[in-house]
């Protein structure tokens, strides 16, 4: 996360929805393969934000502050959707529609139909890969690759040692690899 432009120091609760909004959804949509608990840790996040940016000294910067604090929202989120999920008995349509997806963004219109419903499809299957990988390689891989934070800061984010995230990312990467091995790699005759 880029930091925000600051006013008098700090940045205002417009800047801090403004530009980093997007990417608090971002991170808690991968981690938690749900659109309906990444609004809801976006939102926990941005009002927690705004409730203590008062007490934001601009020591630190803010992109790393909301890295540590969407990560831990999500994880928390999880947790919290695990106890409520072995608690309740579902029915099978309930099933069925947990998982809504919001409608893909509107392209512009200098990408021809093709390319924009090959980049679809190739989103959607990198998207798919991403949200079957077992959670404990699914966080440091989103945090890595996607995110690009060094392992020391994911070790930090996720409390584990520098070679444990090592290892998770590269099982991950693997596991990643071979999910998308059969859509991308070419056929040798």
């Amino acid at each position: 996360m880029d930091a925000a432009p600051l006013a008098n120091g700090k940045p205002t609760p417009e800047q801090v929805f403004r530009d980093y909004g997007p990417r608090v959804y971002s991170i808690a949509r991968r981690m938690l393969n749900n659109d309906a608990d990444a609004e809801d840790v976006t939102q926990d996040v941005l009002v927690q934000v705004v409730r203590k940016l008062g007490t934001f000294r601009g020591e630190a910067n803010l992109g790393t502050w909301l890295h540590r604090v969407t990560v831990n929202a999500a994880l928390a989120h999880r947790q919290k959707r695990a106890r409520r999920d072995q608690r309740e008995q579902h029915e099978p349509l309930d099933l069925i529609f947990r998982d809504g997806h919001h409608a893909a963004p509107v392209r512009p219109w200098s990408i021809t139909p093709a390319a924009q419903a090959e980049q679809r499809e190739t989103t959607q299957l990198i998207e798919n890969a991403i949200a079957d990988l077992p959670e404990v390689y699914r966080d440091v891989f989103v945090l890595a690759d996607v995110e690009g934070l060094p392992n020391a800061t994911i070790g930090d984010l996720l409390e584990l040692s520098v070679p444990a995230v090592k290892s998770r990312l590269h099982r991950g990467r693997l596991l990643m690899r071979h999910a998308l091995a059969k859509h991308f790699e070419e056929v040798v005759p």
